[in-house]
């Protein structure tokens, strides 16, 4: 026994050597990657109807289904939704077509909260390293509501619901009725046409060419209904009060809460069909979204402590490189006074830094 001792007291410190020298282990992250969409230019014009039936449109690729916003963890949408999107030096088009047994609507003030009722959202970001946004909110009559963040709510953004594109164009057509509860409906589509001037100007000196990319996204909002004397409302719980709204996306959110603009797909502008498109390297696409995926560490931190962290508050120190969906990446945190500032190095790509409020700057 005594032997046994002598031995492992020969052998503890070569052990912890062993161990020292081996160096830290990654920490291992798989995170989503957003879907991506090549927009067609197209020279000839477009009636916005509600119906798709020009050549343009049958040409147009389709996006892949709605899906849970939240992802995997949820089952499928029990309606489909999908859209189509084409540009011009004028608009960008969209064309969404939902499945629907009751088509209804009541809200006819222009940017009053649409989401009231059963809606398609548009999301659009026209520089990613910029935290600015618009979005677009239109129910079955048409009624739009369309706004302007400087940043997101997390960051408390303001909200600019005086910001309007009054050149928009909606059109609606039903496969079915409207606000009629005695029949089963079909469908709705929804089709429009948004000036991209306005757009462009959301972020100062932004021109568009031929693989050029925006974010985007799109939310569909959907209700359980009741009926009262004809009138259909909100599905309401035996306390009076709505239950809650199903909440569909083209391109996961991984949370319910639709204003991460990291999480939004990308749009890339095509002047040519035959000239091939560069899109963003997925190397590149995983370090955004760790860098992002720090940055929400980073607001949740404070929200509960008061303060930002260092990066002692959220790995151990030996935890120096990580290895996001098998790429190696490291991170950097640098505590301001004011705010907080996040750096994420690769082995070959460039570094990207964010601040706390939201803008990305690049470095070699």
């Amino acid at each position: 026994m005594l032997l046994r001792l002598y031995i492992l007291l020969f052998l503890f410190p070569a052990l912890v050597t062993c161990t020292e020298d081996s160096g830290p282990l990654p920490v291992n992250l798989e995170l989503p990657i957003p879907k991506s969409y090549i927009i067609q230019e197209i020279s000839s014009p477009i009636k916005i109807d509600g119906i798709a039936d020009e050549v343009a449109w049958e040409n147009a690729e389709w996006t892949d289904f709605f899906i849970d916003i939240e992802g995997k963890k949820n089952p499928l949408p029990y309606y489909n939704t999908r859209v189509k999107m084409l540009w011009d030096e004028e608009f960008i088009y969209f064309y969404a077509e939902l499945e629907e047994e009751h088509v209804w609507g009541d809200i006819t003030e222009r940017d009053a909260v649409i989401f009231y009722n059963n809606d398609f959202e548009i999301f659009i970001k026209p520089n990613e390293s910029q935290p600015a946004y618009a979005e677009f909110e239109v129910n079955a009559l048409g009624t739009l509501w369309d706004l302007l963040l400087v940043r997101p709510y997390r960051r408390d953004g303001p909200v600019f619901d005086e910001w309007d594109v009054n050149d928009t164009q909606i059109g609606i057509h039903f496969k079915g009725t409207l606000n009629d509860p005695s029949d089963l409906d079909e469908s709705w589509s929804l089709e429009m046409a948004i000036p991209l001037n306005p757009l462009k100007s959301i972020i100062r000196g932004s021109t568009l060419a031929h693989g050029d990319y925006w974010r985007i996204n799109f939310s569909r909002v959907q209700w359980q209904h009741e009926i009262e004397n004809g009138i259909y409302d909100r599905k309401k719980d035996f306390s009076g009060n709505y239950l809650h709204e199903h909440n569909w996306v083209w391109t996961e959110q991984s949370a319910i809460a639709m204003h991460r603009p990291e999480h939004w797909g990308y749009l890339y502008f095509s002047e040519d069909l035959n000239q091939e498109i560069e899109t963003v390297p997925l190397e590149d696409q995983i370090q955004y979204q760790f860098l992002f995926y720090l940055y929400r560490m980073q607001l949740d931190y404070f929200n509960e402590h008061k303060r930002f962290g260092e990066f002692k508050d959220f790995f151990n120190p030996l935890e120096r490189y990580f290895m996001v969906n098998g790429l190696q990446l490291s991170a950097r945190f640098n505590t301001l006074e004011t705010g907080f500032e996040i750096k994420v190095e690769g082995t070959s790509q460039q570094s990207i830094i964010i601040n706390q409020d939201g803008y990305i700057t690049k470095s070699q």
